[in-house]
């Protein structure tokens, strides 16, 4: 099954992406940037699927940033979700896959993203 790790501390939206992506996928969460980090590089995950406004020492951009300079995790796509739109170009050009406005959150949208990216690496 394909591996995705959320990380995001709003637990309704935690319970959210729960229900609508285990169908699918082994969902992970987390909820504070350090322990997605280390999720990340404990369980490699397929996909991330990760929020910037988080609570503790690391925030989203750190996490990304992470990830993206880590050989081990550098390869898996990561799907940002934010609430600040001048944070779409940064991330996107430090690595994410994909960058979801929080106000707009469509969980079918970004169900069919997961999918494209699944597809995609399949090729």
């Amino acid at each position: 099954m394909i591996k995705l790790l959320v990380v995001e501390d709003d637990m309704l939206l935690d319970e959210a992406y729960r229900r609508k992506y285990a169908s699918k996928y082994d969902v992970r969460i987390a909820t504070d940037g350090e322990s997605g980090l280390k999720i990340a590089r404990s369980w490699e995950p397929d996909m991330i699927l990760l929020d910037i406004y988080l609570p503790g020492k690391l925030d989203g951009m750190d996490v990304l940033r992470e990830i993206k300079k880590d050989a081990k995790t550098s390869k898996i796509p990561v799907l940002v979700i934010t609430n600040l739109p001048d944070a779409i170009e940064r991330v996107m050009t430090m690595g994410a896959e994909k960058c979801f406005m929080k106000t707009d959150v469509d969980l079918d949208l970004i169900e069919e993203t997961l999918d494209d990216l699944v597809a995609k690496s399949e090729r």
